[in-house]
């Protein structure tokens, strides 16, 4: 039971790291232009996550001090492209 708590988080996370990388990639020079446009789903997949993190500690007694710091993680996925495409925006306008 704890082991699939969280497994999909996890999964989740791991998509978006490797999409933030793509991103930031793409947006620095060293790949050249081709997916990472990707990385803007980080949010959409951190919602997810945080959702389901969500979900999974109203069902039980305690919070889990793991799934806290993916929310903390899930947090910081979910703000970091928006402040990427602020700074892209500022920088080339």
């Amino acid at each position: 039971m704890k082991f699939r708590s969280y497994s999909i988080p996890l999964i989740i996370f791991i998509a978006n790291i490797i999409l933030l990388f793509m991103l930031l990639f793409e947006m620095s020079g060293i790949q050249p232009v081709n997916h990472g446009g990707l990385g803007f789903f980080v949010p959409f997949l951190s919602f997810l996550s945080f959702q389901y993190i969500r979900a999974q500690q109203r069902k039980r007694n305690e919070v889990s001090r793991g799934l806290s710091m993916l929310q903390v993680i899930n947090a910081f996925t979910f703000i970091l492209p928006f402040v990427i495409f602020i700074v892209f925006l500022v920088k080339f306008l």
